[in-house]
């Protein structure tokens, strides 16, 4: 009896052709996880940026740089130019926005904001025009070290009258 073309057809696939299949399809679905993985990570870094950007926000409305006329000592110990470490949620009270919703005020908890003036010498201050280079910090995270917070870092030039 000799085995037709139809009957060929009918058998199936063979146990090879669905263990190849099945590779090909775990490799896609592993690929596909890992780029949804990503992706996550980098919305939660985005969204981190994001209320960091509203603490600095929230910051500057609460210490406005001085314009130079109010800076009468020197810079580096001036207190309208260098805010210790204040958390976002104490920024919300003295700028008296307490209606924020509840989620709001939870995601702003470990976030803090500080601003400080760099050391320069007074020759390089001359020179630089009297020049202040003002470095305004965010920190957030949940963790006590480094390596479990983040940080970003504004800088502005502030000069000082003569």
């Amino acid at each position: 009896m000799s085995v037709g073309v139809a009957d060929r057809l009918r058998r199936g696939f063979t146990l090879l052709e669905v263990m190849v299949a099945t590779i090909i399809l775990s490799l896609g679905l592993v690929a596909l996880l890992t780029a949804f993985m990503q992706c996550q990570r980098i919305m939660r870094a985005t969204q981190g940026f994001e209320t960091a950007q509203y603490v600095l926000m929230l910051g500057e409305t609460l210490y406005p740089l001085p314009s130079p006329d109010q800076v009468s000592d020197d810079p580096l110990e001036n207190e309208l130019l260098n805010i210790e470490e204040t958390g976002a949620l104490r920024l919300l009270d003295d700028l008296e926005l307490e209606d924020l919703p509840k989620e709001r005020r939870d995601e702003l908890e470990y976030y803090t904001f500080e601003r400080t003036v760099d050391e320069i010498d007074d020759e390089e201050l001359a020179r630089s025009g009297y020049l202040y280079t003002v470095r305004t910090v965010i920190r957030w995270g949940r963790g006590r070290s480094n390596k479990d917070r983040s940080e970003t870092t504004v800088i502005t030039l502030w000069r000082k009258k003569r």
